[in-house]
């Protein structure tokens, strides 16, 4: 079993430059995930010399390393939760936003030709008991009431048209989603950026930046380089040259696993529509085929914040098997983990703290609003307000007294929650 992404088979990770092609550059972009790459083609497409810095090799993280699944992103609290901390107006147009994240990816994988195997298949959500399957009607009406979203409920008498899982009580159908190779469309990203005539350093670690009279210096393992604005993309992977962005924000592992190839008579009785899946337990659990419908894909929360592979697999097989009973002795041919980061109030953020422009807090679901956030930090940094304005501008990015940036907590936390999900609460 190889400890790597499955994507990275069909896409193996890029190399950029190893040093400074210049002292000076109009913006530096720490991070050359989705976010930073967007906003890096947007810059440089508007006139701006633009060098992005990368730790690693370039995507290495969550958005090589993620599921592939592409949907609106819908809160974490639901719409009831998000009106109590925002009011009803404003959690409409938040969630009338989030489901134009979709559009939005299609809509730039067209317009840049980019083939990274994205398909609007629907997302079928499994509810684990009857009270789960009641709770799911009702969001889903909150949701059709705020923002007009497509989906239905599937009673459990229908549930096998969706899954071959007899583990539900029905579930609900969300038309938008879809999934991609998340992989391919980096890769592609990278080749768009090097044709604008980005500058791409990788390997390379920001160690600190310094304040000049107009523009900020900024020191790397290899080398300093002097921009007039730095934007800071880094999500799961924030360090502490960037500790006011880092202390709001939770980075969590998630860990995922491809089974070896399945005859294709399983798959069509597993996943008979290969939607994009998942269910309503506290510790989630997301799975998908692979694009060539070959494998099944599953991924859910990783055992602690620092990798332990063979914790992972285990965890993550007993929970396919409690979903998919024939898969629990089904060869596993890879299996990795990522950091993601959540927020103190479960919505993503962007904007400017402390001279420092930024995007992140995905929350688990961020390939089209990584995309989506990344190309409007673009234009905010060219100055262009009206392209660049979203919904989610005026938001601060709070974090929480006493904590640093290091999620000591989340080990009790996600204990709680799986023995939650265990009595069925």
């Amino acid at each position: 079993m190889k400890q790597a992404p499955y994507w990275w088979d069909q896409a193996p990770l890029s190399t950029g430059l190893t040093n400074f092609p210049t002292a000076k550059s109009d913006v530096v972009i720490v991070g050359s995930g989705y976010t930073g790459l967007c906003a890096a083609l947007v810059l440089a497409r508007g006139g701006a010399t633009v060098t992005v810095i990368e730790a690693g090799k370039l995507g290495e993280g969550a958005s090589s390393r993620n599921g592939g699944m592409v949907g609106p992103s819908f809160h974490k609290l639901g719409v009831r939760g998000l009106q109590a901390e925002f009011g009803k107006e404003k959690t409409n147009e938040i969630l009338r936003e989030s489901v134009g994240f979709v559009d939005f990816m299609k809509q730039f994988l067209k317009d840049e030709a980019i083939d990274a195997d994205f398909q609007q298949v629907g997302r079928f959500r499994g509810a684990m008991s009857g009270a789960h399957f009641d709770a799911m009607a009702r969001e889903l009406e909150n949701l059709q009431e705020a923002c007009d979203v497509q989906g239905h409920m599937v009673e459990r008498k229908d549930q096998g048209r969706e899954t071959g899982s007899d583990r539900f009580h029905g579930g609900v159908v969300y038309e938008l989603d879809g999934g991609l190779h998340p992989a391919k469309y980096h890769a592609a990203l990278v080749q768009k950026v090097k044709d604008a005539g980005v500058h791409l350093v990788s390997e390379t670690t920001v160690l600190e930046l310094e304040r000049l009279n107009a523009s900020m210096l900024v020191k790397t393992t290899r080398g300093n380089v002097q921009a007039r604005e730095v934007a800071i993309c880094t999500n799961g992977y924030t360090g502490n040259p960037f500790s006011d962005l880092k202390k709001r924000i939770l980075p969590l592992r998630s860990a995922l696993v491809a089974t070896a190839e399945i005859p294709v008579d399983v798959i069509n009785r597993l996943m008979p529509k290969r939607r994009m899946y998942g269910d309503s337990r506290r510790i989630i659990a997301y799975y998908r085929t692979s694009p060539d419908g070959k494998r099944i894909l599953f991924g859910g929360r990783a055992s602690g914040y620092h990798e332990n592979t063979a914790r992972n697999v285990r965890i993550l097989r007993n929970s396919m098997s409690d979903i998919f009973p024939e898969l629990r002795n089904i060869e596993l041919s890879h299996a990795w983990s990522g950091l993601v980061a959540y927020t103190f109030d479960h919505t993503p953020h962007i904007g400017n703290m402390g001279g420092l422009h930024f995007a992140m807090g995905y929350c688990g679901s961020g390939v089209a609003r990584s995309s989506y956030f990344g190309t409007k930090l673009g234009y905010k940094i060219l100055g262009k307000s009206e392209e660049g304005r979203t919904v989610f501008d005026d938001i601060p990015m709070r974090g929480r007294p006493l904590y640093s940036g290091t999620p000591w907590f989340m080990p009790a936390v996600l204990t709680w929650h799986r023995i939650a999900d265990r009595l069925g609460f």
